[in-house]
């Protein structure tokens, strides 16, 4: 049996000389997106062997409440255009229910 919540991770590797850059548009989309309804928790991370790669961990109250989060414009611009700009390689989005 699961929780209701839904957690999503993703990873990718920054395009070489671009990590600071990608590192700072992370943050600042980390920040804007704990806001939003139904967040409960949105992390980035920093491969600790590999500083070009870059790890996303967010957790949210329901599916409706992710979706809704990734329909919000700033969200389609970065999985549309930015993404690509930023990353040579990304990982495919996987979904995970906790489990308790």
């Amino acid at each position: 049996m699961n929780n209701g919540n839904y957690t999503v991770m993703i990873a990718g590797i920054a395009k070489s000389g671009m990590e600071d850059y990608v590192k700072r548009f992370l943050k600042q989309l980390m920040q804007h997106s704990r806001k939003d309804k139904g967040c409960i928790t949105y992390n980035i991370h920093q491969s600790i062997d590999n500083p070009s790669e870059f790890m996303v961990y967010m957790q949210w109250k329901s599916k409706e409440a992710f979706e809704q989060h990734n329909q919000k414009p700033e969200m389609q611009q970065f999985k549309h255009e930015l993404a690509k700009e930023m990353f040579e390689e990304q990982s495919p989005k996987t979904y995970w229910h906790l489990l308790d």
